[in-house]
């Protein structure tokens, strides 16, 4: 366990991944981050598993081991750099229409749409919070 002023870190790093513990102890002492983890596998194995701060503003109550969290948006960057990768092999085409890759899309007036207009925002997709009738 490592302590730095109000927080505490606990877990593992082997060895050769030490700086990722540095970065780690740096979102709390120079980036202000109340509570948090981090959990790295290489090839493999586990070789980062670091927890640590506090994971209720107005309790106090530590971040533990096995603190619960929601994640929102955490596959965008994974996702559209993975469509970027595929454009540039050729494998993909953001000018071709988003149903020469998935058929099924091209359901209820969406045919029309391109990868490029997906991918901006720009295909006039909505959702609406409700349950379908029946």
């Amino acid at each position: 366990m490592w302590a730095s002023g109000r927080f505490h870190i606990q877990g593992r790093v082997s060895r050769g991944f030490e700086a990722v513990r540095e970065t780690f102890i740096e979102n709390f002492s120079r980036r202000r981050e109340l509570g948090g983890a981090c959990c790295v596998f290489h090839r493999g194995e586990k070789v980062v598993d670091l927890w640590g701060g506090i994971r209720n503003k107005r309790t106090g109550e530590p971040w533990e081991e096995n603190t619960m969290v929601v994640v929102h948006s955490a596959t965008k960057g994974l996702a559209a750099m993975t469509l970027a990768i595929a454009h540039s092999r050729g494998w993909l085409d953001y000018e071709e229409r988003v149903c020469k890759y998935w058929p099924e899309f091209a359901q209820q007036g969406k045919e029309r749409i391109t990868v490029r207009q997906l991918l901006a925002h720009q295909a006039g997709l909505f959702a609406i919070d409700r349950r379908p009738a029946g």
